[in-house]
């Protein structure tokens, strides 16, 4: 994976029309969620897909919110979102054959912010990545105690 593609998807919409990108852009627009920061600290292959992927073996409740929220409200909006349960991970290499476990010295990962990307056709990359961000939301600071 290219450096600026790599991403931890949130919900996976598919081929979306673009009559319905405007509802997918008001969903983003009404979540309000703490940033968070992730640790992978999980390297790991699924045989079915061929992907490698770093995982983080506890995921941050925010995340878990984030993804939670952001899947019922567009669920809610009529768009189609697979059953199965949120499995934060990082795609590392796809179409990877064999892989074998190996140690990663955790990696602490900032999530300020998340986006909506399209996925870009070979043709229509103009030698960019693979996707182009078609929205943009900030994630809230948590606010930080203070000694009473």
């Amino acid at each position: 994976m290219d450096e600026d593609s790599l991403h931890l998807t949130l919900a996976f919409l598919g081929d979306v029309p673009a009559d319905l990108v405007e509802s997918a852009l008001r969903v983003a627009n009404d979540i309000q969620q703490e940033a968070f920061t992730l640790q992978l600290d999980q390297l790991a292959h699924w045989p079915h897909n061929r992907i490698a992927w770093a995982g983080c073996s506890k995921p941050p409740i925010a995340l878990m919110s984030l993804a939670n929220t952001l899947q019922h409200r567009l669920r809610q909006a009529e768009f189609t979102i697979e059953p199965r349960p949120f499995a934060p991970h990082v795609t590392l290499l796809r179409n990877c054959r064999q892989a074998t476990a190996a140690a990663l010295t955790p990696l602490h990962w900032p999530a300020r912010e998340f986006v909506l990307v399209e996925s870009l056709s070979p043709a229509d990359r103009d030698g960019g990545g693979r996707y182009r961000i078609i929205g943009r939301w900030p994630l809230f600071a948590t606010p930080k105690k203070t000694r009473g």
